[in-house]
């Protein structure tokens, strides 16, 4: 559990207040990983929903599955405060399964896979990334903050399968706030981008 902090350091303007997601930068570096992620012992993993996602019991998860002219395309990004890592996975399934990126391009922190859990054959592209302390800290602020401004009525989850697009953020392994379709808030589109942004980097050097 966060400690209460100044809300002069938050990030991206909001304040930094306590919440289910830990703000202190002393727990957050004390619980840094000791060592790079290995995804390599999960290029046999084979479920409906990755892995490196379904394991997540606290942070965030931005989930899209696409339609008519992305029709076959399913990507997850997420970050997972237990482990303080960036995740993406762009699983593409029918004709798309055979856009991925060559072997020789992957850095040590991806790889592809393919699947056939999810009733089809897919192909999995996945990226993993540690989270800096202070990145860790700017999702946890930005994270509370959403849970601060919403009223309780909120935070009730939607079905899991009503929608092409949701974000979600999960602690302790329970989902206390789902929306779909364009962020509800502005902030929830910040979080978004938090998660998002420093994969492309790795993610566009391997395509």
């Amino acid at each position: 559990m966060s400690s209460p902090t100044d809300p002069n350091e938050g990030t991206s303007g909001v304040d930094c207040p306590a919440g289910p997601f830990e703000t202190d930068l002393a727990t957050i570096r004390a619980a840094a990983p000791r060592h790079p992620p290995d995804v390599q012992d999960q290029q046999t993993a084979d479920f409906d929903v990755p892995i490196e996602i379904s394991r997540i019991t606290d942070g965030g998860v931005s989930f899209f599955r696409g339609g008519l002219m992305n029709e076959g395309a399913t990507t997850w990004y997420a970050f997972d405060a237990g482990r303080q890592l960036l995740v993406a996975v762009l699983a593409t399934a029918g004709d798309r399964a055979t856009s991925v990126p060559s072997s020789e391009k992957l850095s040590p922190t991806q790889l592809v896979r393919y699947t056939t859990a999810a009733g089809h054959r897919r192909a999995e592209f996945v990226t993993v990334a540690v989270a800096s302390p202070a990145h860790v800290r700017q999702f946890a602020c930005l994270a509370n903050s959403l849970l601060h401004s919403l009223p309780a009525d909120a935070c009730r989850p939607l079905p899991a399968d009503a929608i092409a697009k949701r974000f979600s953020l999960l602690h302790a392994g329970q989902t206390i706030y789902t929306s779909g379709g364009k962020p509800s808030v502005p902030i929830e589109g910040e979080i978004e981008r938090c998660i998002k942004q420093p994969l492309q980097g790795q993610i566009l050097s391997a395509l």
